[in-house]
């Protein structure tokens, strides 16, 4: 079947220009296979991120039909069929763009310095300076482990950030990303600074407090971290 790919394509210094690409493709085929013939077949210059290509390294994160996904996990046919088709002497279209609330370097890739700032104001690490540390390794129950899964699985693709509306107006706001990995932290049985870290993420709007509950972090999580739900634990937590 054919597909017209619609990329939007700009540099740091240009206004966004709407670009079609028309391919034969398989339903079954991934939004990163697509792009990956478009720049071997059509149009060498089309930038854009990739490694993996098995939903593990994040890497892929773009928005599809404006929704934020990984290029290597969504398919032509589920995104399609999530369309209502034109007539069959239509040919289907795919919009794909760069993730939001970054700024574009080219084409789909963005800028993700404001991501891991804000990840990294956080204090995304177990810490352990108060703490005799053991000769070999801290030792978790499976029952501490568990509580640590979900969140754990986060990718730091950027798919919640970019759909983020807190972000979105405002700034200040760490982002849903960087307060699913701090609700891992403030369960972790490793880590001694518990009282520390939620006085920290209480802050205003900065912190958990600064999220809107617009669910659209769980919405396009495609680990099922459901970053909000992570950031009402850490406000349950506050409260206690």
């Amino acid at each position: 079947m054919q597909v017209d790919f619609k990329i939007i394509r700009q540099t740091q210094n240009t206004a966004p220009l709407l670009q079609t690409y028309r391919l034969d493709v398989q339903k079954g085929n991934t939004i990163l296979e697509c792009l990956n013939r478009i720049k071997w077949e059509q149009d060498g210059t089309l930038a854009f991120r990739k490694n993996c290509r098995n939903t593990i390294c994040g890497s892929c994160g773009i928005r599809i039909n404006g929704r934020s996904a990984l290029a290597c996990k969504e398919n032509v046919g589920n995104e399609l069929g999530k369309q209502q088709l034109p007539d069959d002497s239509k040919i289907p279209e795919i919009t794909i763009a760069p993730l939001g609330n970054m700024p574009v370097i080219k084409d789909l890739v963005v800028e993700m310095s404001s991501f891991w700032d804000n990840l990294e104001a956080v204090d995304p690490y177990v810490s352990t300076a108060a703490r005799k540390i053991p000769e070999r390794e801290f030792l978790q129950s499976p029952e501490e482990r568990s509580l640590l899964a979900q969140a754990g699985n986060c990718i730091m693709c950027g798919a919640c950030y970019s759909e983020c509306n807190a972000k979105e107006v405002n700034q200040d706001f760490v982002g849903p990303h960087a307060l699913a990995k701090a609700q891992r932290l403030v369960v972790d049985s490793r880590d001694n600074t518990t009282e520390n870290r939620l006085e920290k993420y209480n802050e205003a709007i900065k912190g958990v407090w600064g999220c809107t509950r617009c669910m659209m972090c769980n919405a396009v999580c495609p680990m099922g971290v459901a970053p909000m739900d992570q950031i009402g634990k850490i406000k349950q937590h506050i409260l206690e």
